[in-house]
């Protein structure tokens, strides 16, 4: 055995943890962390003993002089699969960026390549196959999704593109999370998954959506018509009565509201329903809420098993951490998780972006298909590019992978 290459190879990957950095923003606060204190994974441990052990590790933190440690990472759509969260060496929550930089330039690099992972044809199939499901099985909702593929001229710069989306999406819960295998996870969700503080706890279920334009009276008509549509109104009412009774077990007091509201992101309108409760326990972390709600209707379907296989069959490629949850929590248990959508993969000079859509009864393929386009938007708008020309143009000329 050569101790010459195993040295070489730990210092190596030391100096890479060292150098990751993080990102997370809330509407209110942002979160930056620098450098690896620990990596902790879900290898060999169930759920239940994974976050017993983030929370010892924090504990342990604070107890041996640390302020308030922070664990941050992502969680995986299927939970079974690798998690891994990391310790930060440092971490600072503010009102602005620490460096001062509240905005950033697109990246100059070019596109080189962008190919449909699935294709739209296939979407489309997995959309009417869905539909039938629905008719002769339980299946109620199910989510489906596409990727994209997407090669630059240059090496992509996660850090910026966060900054990127911040400045295009104030609202929204802005990510970067480098993984340990050199990729970076980075994305703006419109959708909190959970957040607790002290004793309350909140979440923010989306679900129904239409495209946003940029004119205010069609969007307001847009709005209007969302909120009336029984299509929608019914896979909003699934999403949100899911979180609100998984949620309502560890609730003394829990506020569910009969009717969705409207939001707006830089890309979308949706339906929205805002949960708050107060916590039976202060001791429950946010933690244990983000896996006990996860995955919600609004990534997965319902029932949860059966729209878990028919994403598996229909979908024909891997999730990994897109429709997972994103986010942080603290040694008190504090901490905010949010639903991993409008988000890539970033590996040099290539990304992976990702969309879904919600097929319930009376969903029409044309359609499903075109709200996973507006909401390729979002990141394609961070990389400098158009979504609906640029996916024209890669099923014409520029498959070139």
């Amino acid at each position: 055995m050569n101790t010459e290459n195993i040295d070489q190879k730990n210092i190596k990957q030391k100096t890479k943890q060292a150098k990751m950095e993080f990102i997370f923003t809330s509407p209110h606060k942002i979160l930056t962390a620098e450098g690896v204190k620990k990596t902790l994974s879900n290898e060999g441990l169930d759920t239940s003993e994974f976050i017993i052990s983030v929370k010892s590790h924090l504990k342990k933190l604070k107890e041996n002089g640390h302020e308030n440690p922070i664990a941050i990472g992502s969680i995986p759509f299927d939970i079974n699969q690798k998690t891994e969260f990391f310790i930060p060496n440092s971490s600072t929550f503010s009102e602005h960026f620490s460096d001062g930089t509240e905005t950033q330039e697109i990246d100059s690099t070019k596109l080189i390549s962008l190919s449909q992972v699935t294709g739209e044809q296939h979407f489309k199939g997995a959309v009417n196959k869905a539909l039938s499901l629905s008719k002769n099985t339980q299946l109620d909702k199910v989510v489906l999704s596409r990727a994209i593929d997407v090669q630059t001229s240059g090496t992509l710069n996660a850090q910026r593109m966060a900054r990127v989306l911040y400045q295009q999406n104030p609202s929204a819960y802005v990510f970067s999370i480098p993984q340990s295998n050199g990729s970076t996870l980075v994305g703006a969700s419109p959708e909190l998954l959970v957040k607790k503080q002290g004793n309350q706890v909140s979440s923010n279920p989306l679900a129904g959506s239409r495209k946003r334009t940029a004119i205010a009276t069609q969007n307001d008509a847009l709005s209007d018509e969302l909120w009336s549509c029984t299509k929608d109104r019914f896979e909003h009412k699934l999403v949100a009565d899911a979180v609100y009774q998984h949620l309502q077990p560890f609730c003394s007091e829990i506020n569910n509201p009969e009717a969705p509201s409207i939001i707006e992101t830089s890309a979308m309108i949706h339906l929205s329903t805002k949960i708050d409760g107060t916590l039976t326990s202060e001791n429950t972390s946010a933690l244990d809420l983000a896996y006990a709600l996860h995955p919600t209707p609004a990534i997965c379907g319902t029932p949860a098993n059966l729209a878990k296989a028919t994403i598996q069959h229909l979908e024909g490629y891997e999730r990994a951490q897109f429709c997972g949850a994103v986010g942080w929590m603290d040694s008190q248990g504090n901490g905010e998780w949010v639903v991993t959508i409008r988000c890539g993969v970033i590996q040099q000079n290539a990304i992976r972006l990702y969309a879904g859509a919600g097929i319930v009864e009376g969903s029409d393929p044309a359609a499903e298909f075109n709200e996973t386009e507006a909401k390729l938007n979002t990141m394609l708008s961070a990389l400098g590019f158009n979504a609906a020309n640029e996916t024209q143009q890669s099923a014409q000329t520029m498959v070139l992978s």
